[in-house]
């Protein structure tokens, strides 16, 4: 499941690689920076939206050269049936200045099992091996086993499994909804990796079998536990 992260109103000092913080990480993506709710309803009504991080209303002349700082308040959606109003928050969070991406990852992890067993995630339980993705005027069956990665092109993105090479014009955020969070992570801004298929690792990249792939910096701490793990289990 990838979490739908909204922010809301300005961000405040110390948090300023909070968007970077959410594109780098496998199952966050940010819709929309929104500077009011009432910007941000139309969005809200699609009852997509999991996590919303509350900045601050915007500066006041006299303060906007200050170097105040503000906490910001991450809210958790949810969108039962029989509730009058689109959503409500079911859980809050406050993340302080000086955001790390340790922080940030921690924080987005928990709210991510939270989700999950509160039962609120908009996407059906993955009951195959594959999942089906549009190209062109057809479809294709991709198994999950088969991927070993995908790559962010200028207008299209391209699957490459272990036997052909797929593009699609589906949206990234789509298709890593269809993925296990466990098999695989989205090490660059243009990479996601099939975890299993990784046969090396360095310092700023890995290797699927001769493609060298960058990993951002933010992401190889994570990656690098996990690859441990992976050989010790």
């Amino acid at each position: 499941m990838m979490l739908n992260c909204l922010i809301l109103g300005d961000i405040p000092n110390g948090f300023q690689n909070l968007k970077r913080f959410i594109n780098d990480t496998s199952f966050t993506f940010l819709a929309k920076h929104c500077q009011s709710f009432d910007v941000a309803m139309p969005l809200l009504d699609t009852e997509t939206i999991h996590l919303i991080f509350a900045g601050t209303p915007p500066p006041k002349p006299e303060t906007l050269f200050t170097e105040e700082q503000h906490s910001m308040t991450v809210l958790v959606l949810s969108y039962p049936d029989n509730n009058p109003y689109p959503f409500y928050v079911c859980h809050e969070e406050v993340l302080f200045p000086h955001l790390t991406y340790e922080a940030f990852y921690n924080l987005v992890y928990r709210l991510y099992n939270i989700i999950n067993m509160e039962g609120q995630q908009t996407i059906p339980p993955r009951t195959t091996d594959h999942f089906m993705i549009r190209c062109e005027n057809h479809f294709e069956k991709v198994k999950y086993a088969d991927l070993r990665y995908l790559e962010v092109m200028d207008d299209h993105i391209l699957l490459h499994t272990k036997d052909q090479k797929i593009a699609t014009k589906e949206k990234l955020d789509w298709i890593m909804a269809q993925l296990p969070l466990s098999e695989f992570m989205h090490v660059h801004r243009w990479y996601v990796v099939g975890f299993h298929h990784i046969d090396q690792l360095e310092a700023d990249h890995l290797f699927i079998g001769s493609v060298r792939i960058p990993v951002s910096k933010n992401i190889q701490p994570e990656i690098e536990k996990r690859y441990k793990k992976r050989w010790t289990n």
